[in-house]
């Protein structure tokens, strides 16, 4: 079983260069929840463009780096194995 701690981000779709960082094993379950456009798709996008080298929406990887910055789009995941 694979238990993911963080992932972070930066550059990446409509994020700066300021690095963004989700807990995702503070408590047995993450609720997450916000306004349309605030970000929560892309932390699916994130995790899945970490672990599959593409992102779980239909976006194209020229489009995944912000277009203001143009560059160093990176995403980086924690987890745990048992094993």
């Amino acid at each position: 079983m694979i238990h993911f701690s963080t992932v972070t981000w930066r550059n990446f779709l409509s994020t700066g260069n300021a690095a963004n960082t989700v807990q995702l094993d503070a408590a047995p379950t993450t609720l997450i929840m916000g306004k349309n456009g605030h970000g929560k798709s892309t932390i699916l996008d994130a995790l899945c463009f970490c672990l599959y080298g593409k992102p779980f929406r239909n976006v194209s990887k020229h489009q995944l780096t912000n277009s203001k910055n143009g560059k160093n789009a990176s995403t980086e995941v924690s987890f745990n194995t048992q094993g």
